[in-house]
């Protein structure tokens, strides 16, 4: 039995076991894990969690804000109590990318996952190691995603109401974080008014226009948990203002995909990214699917038909180069891939790596980095982030036991692949649950 497999029956025991409700003493949350050909971190959303009465209420900015340390370069605060600092293997290099190069310098992520269900965004200095700010989300509610704009001042954060299996179904709280290093708000917290109904919805795509203007966001509605075989609507694409939050732009599928599973864990599995020249939007599809595509799509241009009127610029590679997560770069020239070794032990037989792929050829063009050790309970190779050129961010797990728990020991390292080395950056994360749409540059 694999990992994968493990996982899901630990996932499907712990679900089984939180019902009938009981919100008043809760269990450990589920399990994250793997399905299919898909390749793809899921976690069902557990029935015992409260529900989100206060979801709607309007949330008062200076209690949700909490400042930690300013902007201003006073020194970083000790790690949370159980966090580590990621440790370095000893295939990677130990130098600093300069922060010239394009590297983005803030970046926003989730608290640690674990028996709480609540998480907290930590707004933090990659350069630095400084934790900046954190922020708590709205009662009843947990932060569940982000996206970063190319500015590296804007960021939009995604909050998910808890459910219990009946109405209302869970629903996204949205807000735009801004920084402005050393001035008397040095990063501020405001709710972004989403006009259209995103509830029981599964985010598989969240991105920010170059200008900071317009939010994309690409959604399956009507998924919430397998368990109670709820149709699925079809994957649907929409552009937000961001000043208003009104849609300015609307694509579907042609029919429903069937979704056999939920995420509501990451926000980006399906890689959305603007291009440079601000009118294209790049992205996967079919979500579902062994054999997934990257596909551009020109939002000034007429229709509504997310696939005829989107065109396939890389089909995705399978078998042992397959990947876990992909990201396109900004100039759209390259798809950058993370691989996985997802058995126990299973880095010996492969390694998992970070190639990127020509969307001119669609052959590979490089190997950025391929992970050195051992991974006792697998490895996954998770694109984060990815400017021009091959340039990018990436996050290495292994796993450190091949005992099956649903909160595994992971060491963590995030840093810049390339030339055979993954140099670091100052970025701590612990456990599990962070990939893309879960950190943020």
């Amino acid at each position: 039995m694999t990992v994968e497999d493990r996982l899901r029956a630990t996932a499907e025991a712990v679900t089984h076991a939180m019902r009938p409700v009981r919100p008043l003493s809760p269990p450990p949350a589920p399990a994250q894990f793997e399905r299919g050909p898909r390749r793809r971190w899921v976690r069902r959303l557990p029935g015992w969690l409260i529900p989100a009465a206060a979801a709607a209420a309007v949330i008062i900015v200076a209690s949700t804000l909490v400042a930690v340390r300013s902007l201003s370069g006073s020194p970083a605060p000790r790690p949370a109590p159980g966090a580590t600092q990621a440790a370095t293997p000893t295939a990677t290099s130990t130098a600093r990318p300069n922060p010239g190069t394009g590297i983005p310098r803030y970046y926003v992520t989730l608290t640690p996952d674990g028996k709480n269900p609540v998480r907290d965004v930590i707004l933090a200095d990659d350069q630095t190691g400084q934790k900046l700010a954190t922020f708590t989300p709205p009662a009843g509610a947990t932060f569940a995603g982000m996206a970063a704009a190319a500015d590296d001042r804007t960021f939009v954060l995604d909050a998910l109401t808890f459910w219990t299996g009946q109405n209302p179904p869970p629903s996204h709280i949205w807000y735009v974080l801004r920084v402005a290093p050393g001035s008397s708000h040095p990063a501020t917290l405001t709710r972004l008014p989403v006009a259209a109904s995103m509830s029981a919805s599964e985010i598989v795509g969240l991105a920010i226009s170059p200008d900071s203007r317009t939010l994309a966001i690409l959604y399956q509605p009507d998924v919430i948990d397998v368990s109670y075989k709820t149709p699925p609507g079809p994957i649907t694409l929409r552009t937000y203002s961001m000043a208003t939050g009104q849609v300015l732009r609307t694509w579907t599928e042609p029919s429903a995909t069937p979704a056999s599973a939920t995420t509501l864990f990451s926000d980006n599995t399906d890689g959305l990214t603007w291009l440079a020249d601000g009118h294209t939007l790049a992205f996967v599809y079919p979500s579902f699917a062994a054999r997934r595509a990257y596909r551009t799509l020109d939002v000034s241009a007429p229709g509504h038909n997310l696939v005829t009127d989107s065109r396939v610029v890389l089909a995705l590679p399978t078998g042992s180069r397959a990947c876990l997560t992909q990201l396109i770069t900004r100039d759209g020239g390259s798809v950058l891939c993370g691989t996985s070794a997802a058995r126990p032990g299973s880095c010996a037989a492969a390694q998992p790596e970070f190639d990127a792929y020509s969307t001119a050829t669609g052959k590979l063009t490089a190997d950025l980095y391929q992970h050195q050790g051992n991974c006792p309970g697998g490895a996954f190779a998770m694109v984060v982030w990815a400017g021009p050129g091959t340039t990018s961010i990436g996050l290495m797990s292994t796993i450190e036991s091949s005992v099956v728990a649903v909160f595994p020991p992971t060491n963590d390292l995030v840093g810049v692949p390339a030339n055979g080395a993954l140099t670091p950056l100052r970025v701590t994360v612990s456990g599990t649950g962070y990939g893309p749409g879960t950190i943020a540059f």
